[in-house]
């Protein structure tokens, strides 16, 4: 799955003199603790009009009427830089997992869709001879799919390189993002159960976090044959310190099918404090729900948002700003990597639902505040792609779903030019 690059390549069956003429070993590349990802050319969004409100009367819009039935409901339709169907659609609406659309759109935006998440191998102890003469630093960057798998191929890159000994310990960096668990609208006891901690660095599954990534990576290490003389720790890696080997996560793109197919709260969270990182010295859910902030306005929508996930009940916005978004989101030349990202209908979060319909969409449940959402695209009868955002509050979830099933299956059976 991940893709390994060899940082640096040292001179390490022979220690190196200054004698003349050796050549010695490369220059090493050099690991910033806590670097921040740099935004791809794409991140330059230009301020986005909110779409003119063109309505069109039509059998469709009869039958998302009847639908709605006068429940607290908001409905709206978007098509090309219109919006063509609105109901309620200015209301600022609880998101639940429909945050993770502005996630993904934020971070396709700023990041690209090639951007890797890094796990490096770092030391500022000498290397000489085959011996790292010091601590050796295992730093993440937000990987939400990184295993022991990876731990043992970054292993036998460094024997491969010809490290034998590390004379110090492994240690776990803790520094590159906050160590928090905590947003807004999180409710302490309820919403552990559906996030862990996001640190930036942590095994998949696991609760041990940086401890437990710095001991499965020890053990990795003495499995490709290099001994370690120190015990494995945690603690905060400086800056500067050079990078031995690297592994990189799947790309973005990839991540965020599993992310929306799933609703996956820890890929979302871990992204988010990702996106912080690029402002703050340590990324954290705030810094991150504040870069997130800031593209959703560039595109003239007011939303509040507190976390990447939408579990908090305070993450919210209304159906004509996520279509307004949505609208935006299909000129992006990213767009057909988002439009794959969301579940097809009997797919992921929508397994049993609309499977005969040619749809894309976000389901969004809070049970605490009970609310249920849908918004993503729909391919109508005469093949034009559509986007559509319907939020509900307070009805019994077959209610909530059965009016979002209707309305997909409205728009997909419409003629809308």
């Amino acid at each position: 799955m991940a893709r390994r690059l060899l940082i640096l390549v040292v001179a390490l069956s022979v220690g190196c003199t200054g004698a003349s003429g050796s050549t010695g070993p490369s220059q090493p590349a050099m690991v910033t603790a806590r670097a921040s990802p740099q935004a791809s050319s794409a991140s330059v969004t230009p301020s986005a009009a909110t779409p003119a409100f063109s309505p069109i009367d039509a059998a469709w819009v009869d039958a998302i009427d009847e639908a709605i039935s006068g429940r607290d409901v908001s409905v709206v339709v978007g098509s090309g830089r219109r919006i063509v169907y609105r109901h309620d659609g200015s209301t600022p609406r609880v998101l639940a997992s429909n945050e993770k659309l502005l996630t993904s759109m934020a971070a396709l935006d700023l990041l690209g869709e090639g951007y890797r998440f890094l796990t490096s191998v770092a030391t500022d102890a000498p290397v000489r001879g085959g011996v790292v003469d010091g601590d050796l630093w295992l730093i993440g960057g937000g990987d939400p799919t990184l295993t022991t798998a990876d731990l043992a191929g970054l292993a036998n890159d460094l024997a491969d390189a010809g490290v034998r000994r590390i004379t110090g310990r492994v240690v776990g960096d803790t520094g590159a993002f906050d160590r928090g668990w905590w947003a807004p609208g999180w409710l302490r006891g309820i919403s552990r159960n559906y996030v862990a901690r996001p640190t930036a660095l942590r095994l998949t599954g696991s609760s041990g976090l940086e401890a437990q990534a710095a001991g499965a990576f020890r053990a990795a290490l003495m499995n490709a044959g290099i001994e370690v003389m120190g015990s494995s720790a945690t603690g905060v890696a400086r800056d500067g310190l050079e990078a031995l080997a690297t592994d990189r996560s799947a790309p973005l793109g990839t991540l965020l099918v599993h992310q929306n197919h799933e609703s996956d709260n820890m890929y979302a969270e871990l992204t988010t404090k990702l996106l912080g990182d690029t402002t703050t010295i340590a990324g954290s859910t705030a810094s991150g729900a504040r870069v997130i902030h800031a593209w959703v306005a560039r595109h003239g929508v007011d939303a509040s948002v507190r976390d990447g996930s939408g579990l908090s009940d305070q993450d919210r916005t209304s159906a004509e700003g996520l279509v307004t978004l949505l609208l935006a989101a299909q000129r992006r030349p990213w767009f057909p990597v988002f439009l794959r990202s969301l579940p097809a209908g009997g797919d992921g979060t929508l397994a049993g639902r609309l499977t005969d319909v040619p749809v894309h969409a976000k389901t969004g449940t809070l049970f605490v505040r009970p609310t249920s959402t849908l918004s993503g695209y729909v391919t109508t009868r005469n093949g034009h792609l559509v986007a559509f955002s319907v939020l509900t509050h307070d009805l019994p979830e077959a209610t909530a779903e059965g009016i979002e099933d209707a309305v997909v299956r409205a728009l997909a059976g419409a003629t809308i030019p």
